[in-house]
């Protein structure tokens, strides 16, 4: 049995896996808020307490055990996370960690506190065999605490740190597998980040996070309304996209048309994923895009997939993170757990 607890700023996800022959099944599985009161809601002001209590609830109401729990992950994200494709020569296990971390401290905003890492040898380069390509994931000390922090004092003993790009890719290549042509790209929509992960079987590994996510669309929504942060929750769910277009001039009948020529929030977005993705064919030589997978808890906005499909005319299907995975019932808005059931897998294939 395994468990994995996302925990972002605007819920707290747990999944709890169990193996089933060579499958995995779903013992477990929900979300709350960490603000039940949305009007106090301010990512700047969220503490450790208030995930503690959250997380707390959220077992509780699932009847989790916290203490009794053997194998909890939990993935951490944020500036002072760093994921990339390195390039090395073969050595031993000893040199490789100290080159690696010279290597990571070049990459992470350091904040006076010890580099923290893990790495994966994915391959050996195919031009020069003496040399080996290496995801290596980096962090800090400091942020490594916080995080422990918050799982001892919502009662689990321990647990495994992962990072949210590496949960994705689990959840990924265990229901779709890893594209043999071309590369494929994952789009995680959270609440306050964008996480971008393009793979491919043969083709570099790439992330990058963009600070855009639901949080900011609710912000948006509710300035372009002039209503308070909760009135523009209520009208970007119920309008999705085109709310956010709304003016006070605008009739009835055309309140929530898309005014193409406006930049906004979700213009803003696209623009970045674009750039990455141009930024990626520059520098990873001849490959292509094949699929286009989305996730996250604010991919249930309306018409959120068909506004990226067109503006970058490409197909784009949800990532199930259930779709391989004995499922009892139906999962509302399943694409939410992406990361949650990531990290439980990991915890399954930990040994």
């Amino acid at each position: 049995m395994s468990i994995g607890l996302d925990f972002g700023y605007s819920d707290v996800k747990l999944i709890q896996l169990e193996k089933a022959g060579n499958r995995y099944a779903l013992h477990n599985h929900g979300k709350v808020p960490v603000f039940n009161d949305l009007g106090k809601f301010d990512p700047e002001t969220v503490t450790k307490a208030h995930w503690i209590a959250a997380i707390q609830g959220l077992c509780k109401d699932l009847r989790v055990n916290a203490k009794r729990t053997k194998r909890v992950v939990s993935p951490i994200s944020g500036t002072n996370v760093s994921i990339r494709q390195v390039i090395s020569l073969e050595m031993s296990d000893e040199e490789l960690a100290s080159s690696l971390e010279f290597e990571a401290k070049k990459h992470i905003p350091m904040d006076g506190s010890q580099a923290i890492l893990d790495y994966q040898i994915i391959g050996t380069d195919p031009k020069e065999l003496d040399k080996i390509h290496v995801l290596l994931v980096a962090t800090t000390r400091n942020l490594i605490t916080t995080h422990h922090d918050i799982l001892k004092g919502a009662g689990f003993k321990g647990g495994i740190f992962d990072a949210d790009p590496v949960a994705l890719v689990n959840t990924y290549l265990y229901n779709e597998g890893l594209a043999p042509e071309g590369v494929d790209v994952l789009l995680n929509i959270g609440n306050q980040t964008t996480t971008i992960v393009v793979w491919g079987a043969g083709q570099r590994f790439f992330t990058r996070e963009l600070n855009y996510g639901g949080h900011h669309f609710t912000q948006a929504t509710a300035k372009a309304h002039d209503v308070t942060y909760p009135e523009g929750e209520v009208i970007k769910k119920e309008h999705g996209v085109k709310a956010i277009e709304v003016t006070q001039e605008s009739t009835e009948s055309e309140t929530f048309a898309i005014k193409v020529a406006e930049k906004n929030i979700y213009s803003y977005l696209i623009e970045e994923i674009r750039k990455t993705l141009r930024y990626y064919l520059k520098n990873a030589g001849q490959t292509y895009f094949n699929n286009f997978y989305l996730s996250g808890g604010s991919t249930e906005l309306p018409g959120l997939q068909d506004m990226i499909a067109q503006s970058l005319n490409v197909n784009i299907n949800m990532l199930n993170p259930f779709k391989k995975i004995d499922v009892k019932g139906d999962i509302k808005n399943p694409a939410q757990y992406a990361i949650a059931v990531g990290s439980a897998i990991r915890g399954l294939e930990k040994k």
